[in-house]
């Protein structure tokens, strides 16, 4: 049996329509909907349409509001999920964005995959576009030197839906085993409030020795972005978010040396997203310099930080 983890924070939309899609999915899975302190009623209405009977009539699965009381981000919000579903005893738990949409087969893909190949721990569906059915978003990929490669990003689906070995997975939609919970409940790194924890959980899995793939024959179509969009902020802080996570799991999983050449190559990059993103270029290359400094020495991005960076695009 799979526990299916949906994260909500004011996208109770998004949330009832993945819920509607879930409704008409196979395999044995129960989805618990973590609400993450949303402001609105999101609680109330997502109930509602759990008690109601366009639910109870077109799904055999048990589903349950689970109120986390605070804005926790997205890696923490999985972790309480994962540890109060453990009473389940499953033996999968699919994270999945709320502000997706799934193929009535997508689980039953990745069940029947799994049981086939038990030791391939974790899986992934292929991600399409909501907006552009036949364009791929996500197939996985494989990490690089201090950063990751995104296999057919943008390309139409192809023909060949043969699983595809990854070293990456997006969070976004990630099947993993159940033994690879902790003791304390759980699967992603807590040191980022938003983003970057399936970039770290690549690092963590390839280090154990774990197998990944992307099941193509398993279908997941994303709104993209729905929740960054509805944060303070824009794309400023986004971006140095991003170089900062990326340049924090290369602190801790390479050698220092070698850290200090990721830091080298991703310095041209920064500056012209930095650029591109309004600054001047004196500004630019301040920016870049605070990134180092935040890289050397910060352990994670707390919610406090998350503030913090993104009043840089005001």
């Amino acid at each position: 049996m799979t526990v299916v983890i949906l994260i909500n924070w004011n996208g109770v939309d998004d949330t009832l329509a993945c819920l509607q899609s879930l409704s008409r999915a196979g395999g044995d899975f129960r989805v618990v909907v973590a609400d993450n302190g949303s402001t609105d009623d999101s609680v109330e209405r997502i109930e509602a349409f759990l008690a109601s009977d366009e639910w109870k009539a077109s799904s055999q699965h048990k589903a349950e509001v689970l109120p986390l009381g605070t804005n926790w981000g997205f890696a923490v919000g999985n972790n309480k999920a994962i540890a109060y579903a453990r009473r389940y005893e499953p033996d999968n738990y699919m994270l999945l964005n709320n502000d997706t949409e799934v193929e009535p087969d997508f689980l039953l893909k990745l069940q029947d995959y799994r049981r086939a190949h038990p030791d391939v721990k974790v899986v992934g569906p292929l991600i399409c576009y909501w907006a552009e059915r036949n364009s791929i978003w996500s197939c996985g990929g494989r990490l690089t030197f201090g950063t990751r490669k995104g296999y057919f990003r943008d390309c139409e689906v192809m023909a060949d839906r043969s699983p595809l070995p990854v070293t990456f997975i997006s969070g976004c939609a990630l099947l993993a085993d159940a033994s690879l919970v902790d003791g304390e409940g759980r699967l992603l790194t807590e040191r980022f409030f938003f983003g970057e924890e399936d970039y770290e959980f690549a690092h963590r899995m390839r280090r154990a020795g774990e197998r990944m793939a992307i099941v193509r024959q398993s279908v997941v179509y994303h709104k993209v972005s729905s929740s960054a969009k509805r944060m303070a902020g824009g794309r400023l802080g986004r971006d140095y978010m991003y170089y900062l996570g990326r340049l924090i799991v290369a602190r801790l999983y390479y050698s220092p040396l070698q850290f200090w050449v990721i830091c080298g190559l991703s310095l041209p990059g920064c500056f012209r997203y930095f650029c591109a993103d309004g600054l001047s270029a004196r500004q630019s290359l301040r920016l870049v310099r605070r990134l180092m400094r935040d890289a050397r020495s910060k352990e994670g991005i707390s919610y406090d930080d998350f503030l913090q960076y993104n009043q840089l695009s005001e």
